[in-house]
């Protein structure tokens, strides 16, 4: 692995799986066992870092635009959320958090996120025939993707801290609970 991937790399794993927002570049510089310059050198600061990394993890886990799943059933495109969510979130536990704690949601960041707000008519629709027992479509969505994301952040913490081992099937039987949890 050259210089820049590596450092790339580095950072990618305290920022995103560790959760170490506040590395700074002579952090991710140390931990890639190099000097800061190299850094200054490749990518002048933290935040075009940050910036190529995240380019890179839109083309890693391409999220489906609206066009492309519009026309699915409300517990298919839940369905299709949590897959793709529980992939991004299996590499990079920390990353939803980071994008919406370090307002990073800029046109690069927004492309990393499923269309969860197109969802809202259909979710409204949904709360009026009463086959949620949610009233209001923007708390669904937010509970909904706190508990598909949070999840990862806390099964990390849970890992590190007991004997914690997931089935094979575990994210079946999961997305699955879940569904089943939003929709009645």
């Amino acid at each position: 692995m050259n210089t820049e991937e590596k450092i790339k790399e580095t950072a990618k794993y305290l920022l995103f799986v560790e959760g170490r927002f506040d590395a700074t570049t002579q952090q991710i510089a140390q931990s890639a066992g190099m000097d800061r310059t190299a850094i200054h050198y490749y990518f002048r600061t933290k935040s075009n870092l940050v910036d190529i990394i995240i380019n890179e993890m839109i083309n890693e886990f391409p999220a489906p635009a609206w066009i492309d799943i519009k026309d699915l059933s409300l517990k298919d495109k839940l369905e299709r959320y949590i897959d793709f969510n529980t992939e991004k979130c299996k590499k990079y536990p920390y990353l939803d958090i980071y994008m919406l704690t370090q307002n990073e949601f800029s046109e690069l960041g927004q492309k990393l996120f499923f269309p969860l707000a197109e969802m809202i008519p259909e979710i409204s629709v949904c709360i009026r025939e009463g086959k949620t027992s949610y009233n209001n479509a923007l708390l669904f969505l937010t509970d909904f993707a706190s508990m598909v994301s949070g999840f990862y952040i806390s099964a990390d913490f849970l890992k590190k801290r007991a004997d914690v081992v997931l089935s094979p099937s575990f994210d079946y039987q999961r997305a699955e609970r879940i569904i089943n949890l939003f929709l009645t």
